[in-house]
Parts: C-alpha cells; structure tokens; sequence
C-alpha cells in the first residue's frame, strides 16, 4: 500500500539504511563541468586534514595534471594533509603504468610525497578467473569496474557521476552535488578506507610504479560493505528539514543495498508522485523497469542522444554503442504509454551527456522532495556488474527544492522530446547488415551483450 508521503517514504527506507541531519545551506547544486572542475580545486585547496577520493580514473591531459598539481601544492604548505585515492585496477592502469595512464600521472605524487598519499587500485572479482585475467584492455573492463566517485575534502563532499579527465572538466555534462557535513564525510572516508584496505597498493621501486595484491579476499570485502550498510545513522536533530542516505551496490558481492532501497521507494511513493530519471546509458535491468511500470507514477526519463553519447566518435566496437543504446532506448519507449512516459534526450552540439539522476516529486508540478545522486547510471551495468555508491537526499527546504527543479529544468532546455517520428529517422535507422556503426549486426548483438552496457 503505497504510503502518504515522499517524506514517510524516505522515513520508511531509513529505518534499514544509513541517515544523517544536513543542514539545508550546506548542500549545494553545481551546474557545469567548469563550476565542478573549479571548486574540486577550492575544495582541495582548503582542505587541512585528509582528502579521499574513489573515481574510475584520473585523466593524463592538462587539466587532469592540473588537479593533481593542487594536490601537490595542498600537500607541500600543509605537510599533514593525507591523501588517499582509490581507482578502478584496469581503467587506472590503461596505458600502462609507466606510460599514458593513471598511474602514471600520480607517480610524481608519489614519489613527493610518500607519507602522504596512498594510491589504490581496486580489481572487481570478474577478473579473478581464467578467462578474464586474458582479457586484454579494455575489453576486461566490461567484466566490471570501480565505478563509483567520491570526492571528499575533509568534511565536504561532491557527490557526482564525473571522472576526473579534461572531457568532464569542460564539456561532458554530468551532475554534481556539494555536501558539507561531518557525518556523511565520516561515512565517506570509511567507505574510500575499506575500499583501499581491500584493492592493490601502489608503491614505487627506483621511480617504477609496483603494484602489490590486497591480503584480503572478496569475502572479506563483502563483510566490510556489509558493515558499512550497517554504519550508525545519526537520528538528531530529528527536525532537520533536510537529510542525505547513502547506498552501495555491488552486485558480484551479493552487496545489494541501492537496489533494494529503490525498489522499496518506488513502492512506497503517493500515488500523485511523479519521477524524473536521467541516464546517459538508458539500459534498465527488468526489475527496474518492472518497478516503474508497476508503480504507475508519470514518469519524465532523460538519455543521450546517438550524438551525445559518450561513445559517439569512439573507434572499434566502441563506435556501434550508440545505435545500440539507440535500440535499448527504443525497445524501453515502447513499453509505456505516451501519458505514462515523456522521453527526452540531452543534445547539444559537440557536447556529451553523462548525467545521472532520480527526482522525486510529490505531486504533477510539484517541488523535488527527494533526489539521488552518485555514480549510478540505473543500468545493466550498475546494478550487475560495477561498484556504485549514491546519495539519496529528502528535503522540506523551499531554497533547496527549488535547486534541484532548476537542475533537472536545465537539463530540459538542452534536450529533445522523443516521439514516434523520431524513430523513422534516417539517423536513427540500422542500414546493412555489416556497416560498422550502423548495421542490422547491432540488434542481436546489442542483446546478447546487454549485461555488459
């Protein structure tokens, strides 16, 4: 029986998860990959006790070189500032670890900085068999990846869907969310810690980076994320008007909390809800789309168009992914009907679209009450293969609300409305059975690889 209220809701979800008081003025919305990029930097800067950071990788263009220079400045006037930074084992290594690669780039800071920074890399339990460890990159990260991000700075978090390259700092849109609060930094440097306890260490020999295994299991990480779905929430004051929830998923664990939660919040919303969903990689796993359809709440879902895609110009394989979103995305418009289901897709010229999101509202033109952000793109991937982490934040604050409805509003204004014509465009039609990017190969290969998008 669907409940009274989003805020009875989020009250139900909290008595199984984590919760913490925000105050409203600490939570801010960043809006561009710029404002992002520029106050990752502020952020750094004035940070005087630890910074952890979890991100698939970090990029080895300027702007990339850039944030790890303030690293190393923030560290030089302030030798007790602790670093940790805990990257995806094949992503952070693509390239090599002494060539183009993540690794590479950090190895300065490293060898500054020895007592300072702790660089990890953390390998999903996908490659541990036979087959996968001869998986050449980046083919073995489909198997899997860290995905989630986490860029916390003492006590103030952006939580966000970015990596940390040039394309992301300039003009690959995604969401970013600025929270200052002890509690949930506290969570956040636990669950940055737990991962690097359990992912390999990268140390230096002569300058050469070595990259040394965890003497932990995957069994013991399980039990450690576990743990952390078990950290104590924070209940005072009890009339905050504004609080923040976070969730892992780690499906190959068995580590399945941000699913359950959304799950349970789509069956516990009024009926007069309404729910916005943004994905850069539209591919719903069944229980979602199940989920949504069952709870017959309007729904206004936001993707990339073929364009905006982050795979777009990409070469190989990489460049058929388009189409095959593409054809995921036609499959999912089909289910709903058009009163049921607005479907946009983010384009704008030479930009790309890697947001991510869910809005809450409690009723049809409504104020957002609730909304997740993280790592999360609601997809196959998210929920089956990769480690994620979100936040879902309840609010009451008119300032707040009014904050996240212009987020998703913007987002609006740069996107199409997606109607039957769209589908008989030229554009969006497969031709041939063997053209790479738009061949009728992409149908029932784009289905027997859906798992892995």
């Amino acid at each position: 029986m669907p409940k009274a209220s989003v805020a009875a809701a989020f009250n139900e979800l909290a008595l199984a998860n984590p919760s913490f008081p925000l105050e409203s003025e600490n939570v801010s919305v960043l809006s561009t990959p710029t404002e992002f990029f520029q106050q990752l930097l502020s952020n750094i800067r004035q940070a005087q006790r630890r910074i952890s950071i979890s991100s698939l990788y970090i990029g080895t263009d300027k702007l990339s070189c850039e944030l790890i220079q303030t690293l190393h400045d923030a560290i030089a006037r302030n030798p007790s500032l602790q670093v940790s930074i805990v990257l995806d084992y094949s992503r952070g290594q693509r390239g090599g670890t002494t060539a183009n690669s993540s690794v590479a780039v950090l190895t300065p800071l490293l060898k500054s900085f020895p007592d300072n920074v702790k660089l990890h890399l953390y390998r999903v339990p996908q490659l541990e068999n036979w087959a996968s460890k001869r998986l050449p990159p980046p083919f073995d990260e489909t198997m899997g990846v860290s995905h989630s991000k986490v860029y916390l700075c003492d006590d103030t978090l952006i939580m966000s869907g970015a990596n940390l390259s040039g394309d992301y700092f300039t003009q690959r849109q995604d969401r970013y969310v600025q929270i200052i609060s002890p509690y949930l930094g506290a969570f956040y440097h636990e669950f940055v810690d737990v991962m690097a306890k359990h992912a390999h260490y990268v140390s230096l020999d002569k300058e050469i980076p070595i990259v040394t295994p965890p003497t932990t299991t995957s069994e013991d990480f399980a039990n450690a994320l576990s743990d952390l779905q078990q950290y104590p929430s924070v209940t005072e004051p009890s009339k905050a008007s504004t609080w923040a929830m976070p969730t892992i998923q780690f499906s190959p664990l068995r580590v399945l909390q941000d699913q359950h939660t959304l799950v349970q919040l789509l069956s516990l919303l009024p009926d007069s809800a309404t729910i916005d969903i943004a994905s850069g990689y539209l591919n719903f796993p069944p229980f979602l789309t199940e989920a949504l359809v069952s709870s017959g709440l309007s729904l206004d879902v936001l993707t990339a168009a073929p364009s905006a895609n982050g795979f777009f110009n990409g070469n190989g394989i990489k460049g058929a992914l388009p189409m095959a979103y593409s054809h995921i995305e036609a499959q999912f418009y089909n289910q709903f009907s058009s009163e049921a289901l607005t479907l946009r897709e983010y384009n704008r010229n030479e930009w790309t679209f890697h947001g991510k999101g869910l809005w809450v509202h409690s009723k049809l033109e409504g104020p957002v009450d609730l909304t997740i952000v993280g790592s999360s793109n609601f997809g196959q991937r998210s929920y089956g293969r990769d480690l994620e982490s979100q936040v879902y934040i309840y609010t009451q604050d008119p300032k707040l609300q009014a904050a996240f409805q212009k987020e998703y509003q913007d987002l609006h204004e740069l996107s199409e409305r997606v109607t039957d014509a769209l589908w008989k465009r030229a554009d969006r039609q497969f031709s041939g059975m063997f053209c790479w990017k738009y061949g009728h190969w992409i149908r029932p290969a784009s289905r027997a690889v859906i798992s892995f998008l």
